[in-house]
C-alpha cells in the first residue's frame, strides 16, 4: 500500500517524460559529449533524476562519488585478482569474433560455390565414373590379352627382318597368319580393331618390301638359276600380281617391247591380247625384264668398243683385227648371256608344264622356234595348256628380240670393215653359236647366210674394184715419142711390160685355127687357152708380163681369201663384178694404152722422116708393137678367161661353159672390140704396114 502510494507520488511528481532537452543542456554546460548523454542508459538516469527531491538531488553526489570509490576499489581488487581471466577473455573474445567471421564467410562460399559445385558435380558423376570405367575396362581387357597383341605388334618388325635376311618363307607364313587374323576379326565384327588394320598397314609394306626385294633379284647380272628360281617361287606365292599390275598391262603391247613388225612375231603376239593375262604370265615377262637389263648391262662396255671402232669408216690391218676381237668377245657375251635367259626359263616356266601335260615332254631341242620339231604339230606349244603355249611364244618373241636388236645391229656395220679371214673366223664362230642355240629352238643359221652373203659381196667386189683400179691407173698416163726419143720411150715400154729375158721374143698363145672362133671369145665361155688346165695354177706365159703378173697375183690373193668364205649365192654377182669392173675395165685401159702408143710412135716418125732426120724408127717400132700386142693377148686371152675359171671352177668348183648363165655385159664387148682391132692390124699391115711405106720413101729420098 505505501509503496503503491510512493509510486504515484512518484509518477505525480515526475514530470519529465522527455530529457532530451536537458542532455543537450547538460551537454552545453560541460564538456561531455552529447553522444554519451544520449544513450539509453543516460536518459534513463536524467528521466529517473527529474523524479527525485531537492533533497535527494544534493546527496545524488555525495552518493555517486561513494559508489565510485567502492566500485573503483572493487574493480582495483578485481583487477589485481582477476586479471589473468580478462586477459584470456579478451583473447577469446577476439578469436571468437575471428572464428564467428571466418565461420560466416565460410558459410557463405558454401551457399554461393561449393553446394552447387556439389550438386554439379554429383549430377556428372554417374557420367564421368562410366568413361572411367571403360576406360579401365579396356585396360583390363589389354592387360588380360597382353601377350597376344604383343604378338600381333611383333608382326611387321618380324616380316621385315626375314625379308632382309632372306627368309622369305617364314615371312610368307607371317604374312598368311596376319591376314588369318584379319579375317576372322572381319568376320566377327564389321569393323575390326584399328590395331589390326595399322598391323595390316604395316604387313603391306613389308609385302611390297619383299616384292620389290625379289623383283631386285631378277635384275640382277650375276645370279644363276638357283637364285632366280627361287625368286621366282616365292612371286608365285606371294600372289601379287593382278589385273592391275604393271606387267599386266605391259602385255598388250609386247609388240612395240619387242621392236620389230615381222609378220611372225605379230601373230604370237595378238594373243596376249586376246585373253585373261595370268599370274604366270605376268611374272614370266618380269623374268624375261629383267634379264634382259642384266643382258643389256653385260654388253654394254663391249658394245661401245664395237661401235667406236665402226665410226671410223675404213680401218687399218691392225684396226681390223682389233674389231675382229672386240666382235669375238661381243658375240661370246651375246650367246653366254641370251642362252643363260633362254635355258632358265625354259627350266622355271615350261617344264612344270611339260610334267603335267600328257604329251611328250619338250627337251632343249623342241621348243616354238626349232627347226627340228616333232612331226605331230608345227607348233610345240599347242601340244601343252594355253598358258604354257603362251609361255612358249613368249620366250620365242624374246629370242627374236634378242637376236635382232642385240646381235644383228652390231654385225651390220661391223663385218663389212672386216678382211675376208676374219670374216671366215666370225663366220665359224657364229655357226658354233647358232648350233648350240639349235638345241633350244633359236637356229639363225639362215639370217647368218644372208648376212654374210652380202658381206662377202660387198668386201671381195670392193677388193676387186680396188686392184683393178690399181691396174687401170698404170695405163692412164702413155709415153710419147714427142716427151723423149724413141729409143728412151722403147726402154720404158720394154722395162714396165715385157720382162727383159722376153723383151727380144715376146710369148703370146697360140693363135686359133680358121674352124674355131677367136680365142678370147671362146675363152669366155671356157673354151680356148688353157682350158684344160687345172683353174687354179696360173699360165706361166703371164709371169713374162710383170704388170699381168702383179695384178693376177692381186686378184689371187682375193679369190684365196675367198676360199675360205665362198657362199654360193653371190657366185653369179661376183662374177659380174670380176668381169665389169675388173677384167672390162682393165682391157680397155690395155687397149687405149696400146693405140695410143702405137699412133704416136706412127706420127713420130713421119715428123722425123720429114726433118731428113737420120734415124733407124722400123726396128723400135716394130718392137713396141710386138710386145703391146702381145701384152695385149696375153690378158685378154690368158689373163681374162684363167681368172674367169679361177673363180667359177676354182673358188666355186662350178662349170664354166656356154650353159653358165652369170658374167658381166661390158666384157665381151671389150673383148670383141679388142679382137676385132688385133684383126684390122693384122689385115691391114696395122701400124706396121705403114712404118714400112714410110720407111721406104725415106729410104728412096735418101738414094
Amino acid at each position: 500500500m505505501d509503496n503503491t502510494d510512493d509510486d504515484s507520488s512518484f509518477q505525480k511528481t515526475s514530470k519529465l517524460e522527455d530529457v532530451t532537452f536537458l542532455s543537450e543542456i547538460i551537454a552545453s554546460s560541460s564538456k561531455i559529449p552529447l553522444e554519451h548523454l544520449s544513450n539509453q542508459s543516460s536518459q534513463k538516469y536524467l528521466a529517473d533524476l527529474t523524479s527525485h527531491t531537492l533533497q535527494e538531488l544534493l546527496e545524488q553526489p555525495a552518493s555517486l562519488q561513494t559508489q565510485s570509490h567502492h566500485l573503483t576499489s572493487s574493480l582495483t581488487s578485481l583487477t589485481h585478482t582477476s586479471y589473468p581471466t580478462f586477459l584470456s577473455l579478451h583473447q577469446t573474445t577476439n578469436a571468437l569474433s575471428t572464428s564467428l567471421t571466418s565461420l560466416s564467410s565460410s558459410l557463405d562460399a558454401l551457399l554461393t560455390s561449393s553446394l552447387p559445385a556439389l550438386e554439379e558435380s554429383a549430377t556428372s558423376w554417374k557420367d564421368r565414373t562410366d568413361a572411367v570405367l571403360k576406360d579401365r575396362s579396356k585396360a583390363r581387357v589389354v592387360l588380360e590379352q597382353h601377350e597376344k597383341i604383343r604378338d600381333l605388334l611383333d608382326i611387321p618388325l618380324l616380316i621385315d627382318t626375314c625379308v632382309r635376311n632372306g627368309y622369305f618363307s617364314e615371312a610368307l607364313s607371317l604374312i598368311s597368319h596376319a591376314k588369318s587374323l584379319a579375317a576372322n576379326a572381319t568376320a566377327s565384327n564389321k569393323h575390326p580393331p584399328s590395331i589390326l588394320a595399322s598391323v595390316l598397314s604395316e604387313v603391306h609394306h613389308s609385302v611390297m618390301q619383299m616384292l620389290l626385294t625379289l623383283l631386285t633379284t631378277l635384275y640382277e647380272p650375276n645370279r644363276k638359276l638357283p637364285a632366280l628360281w627361287k625368286a621366282v617361287n616365292f612371286l608365285r606365292r606371294m600372289d601379287v600380281f593382278g589385273p592391275a599390275s604393271p606387267f599386266a598391262s605391259a602385255m598388250p603391247h609386247m609388240k612395240g617391247i619387242i621392236g620389230t613388225s615381222t609378220a611372225e612375231v605379230r601373230d604370237r603376239t595378238s594373243d596376249f591380247t586376246s585373253h585373261q593375262i595370268s599370274s604366270e604370265e605376268q611374272i614370266a615377262l618380269a623374268f624375261l625384264v629383267g634379264r634382259e637389263v642384266c643382258l643389256k648391262t653385260t654388253l654394254e662396255s663391249s658394245r661401245n668398243d664395237v661401235l667406236r671402232m665402226t665410226r671410223h669408216g675404213e680401218l687399218e690391218d691392225r684396226e681390223k683385227e682389233d674389231l675382229a676381237l672386240y666382235l669375238k668377245k661381243y658375240i661370246d657375251l651375246w650367246r653366254e648371256g641370251v642362252y643363260d635367259v633362254v635355258t632358265q626359263f625354259s627350266t622355271i616356266f615350261l617344264e612344270k608344264g611339260s610334267s603335267s601335260s600328257s604329251g611328250p615332254a619338250p627337251t632343249k631341242a623342241t621348243s616354238p622356234t626349232s627347226a627340228t620339231s616333232p612331226a605331230k604339230s608345227d607348233d610345240p606349244a599347242a601340244r601343252y595348256p594355253q598358258q604354257f603355249a603362251h609361255l612358249f611364244r613368249l620366250i620365242t618373241v624374246y629370242s627374236t628380240r634378242a637376236l635382232t636388236t642385240h646381235l644383228v645391229p652390231v654385225l651390220e656395220p661391223s663385218l663389212p670393215l672386216l678382211s675376208l679371214p676374219l670374216l671366215h673366223s666370225l663366220l665359224t664362230q657364229l655357226t658354233y653359236c647358232s648350233t648350240a642355240f639349235s638345241r633350244v629352238g633359236l637356229d639363225f643359221r639362215t639370217l647368218l647366210s644372208e648376212l654374210f652373203s652380202t658381206t662377202v659381196i660387198n668386201v671381195v667386189g670392193k677388193d676387186l674394184t680396188t686392184a683393178g683400179d690399181k691396174f687401170v691407173a698404170r695405163f692412164a698416163k702413155t709415153p710419147t715419142s714427142s716427151d723423149a726419143s724413141s729409143n728412151a720411150v722403147r726402154e720404158l715400154v720394154t722395162k714396165t711390160l715385157i720382162s727383159p729375158a722376153a723383151a727380144s721374143m715376146p710369148p703370146v698363145p697360140p693363135s686359133p685355127s680358121p674352124a674355131t672362133p677367136s680365142s678370147a671369145t671362146a675363152a669366155l665361155s671356157g673354151a680356148g687357152f688353157g682350158s684344160n688346165s687345172p683353174p687354179h695354177i696360173p699360165p706361166q706365159i703371164i709371169a713374162s708380163y710383170p704388170p699381168l703378173a702383179e695384178h693376177l697375183n692381186a686378184l689371187l690373193t682375193i679369190l684365196n681369201n675367198l676360199r675360205l668364205l665362198a657362199p654360193t649365192s653371190i657366185l653369179h654377182p661376183l662374177t659380174r663384178i670380176l668381169d665389169d669392173d675388173v677384167l672390162a675395165k682393165g682391157g680397155q685401159a690395155i687397149h687405149a694404152y696400146i693405140k695410143a702408143v702405137l699412133a704416136d710412135f706412127h706420127e713420130g716418125n713421119v715428123r722425123a722422116n720429114g726433118n731428113e732426120l737420120q734415124i733407124n724408127s722400123e726396128k723400135p717400132a716394130m718392137d713396141i708393137k710386138t710386145i703391146l700386142v702381145s701384152f695385149g693377148q696375153v690378158y685378154f686371152v690368158v689373163l681374162v678367161p684363167f681368172m674367169r675359171r679361177a673363180l667359177v671352177e676354182g673358188v666355186y668348183g662350178a662349170k664354166l661353159d656356154h650353159n653358165f648363165g652369170g658374167g658381166g655385159e661390158n666384157l665381151p664387148n671389150v673383148v670383141m672390140d679388142w679382137e676385132d682391132w688385133v684383126l684390122e692390124a693384122d689385115d691391114m699391115g696395122g701400124e706396121g704396114n705403114d712404118l714400112d711405106n714410110g720407111e721406104d720413101s725415106q729410104d728412096e729420098d735418101t738414094e
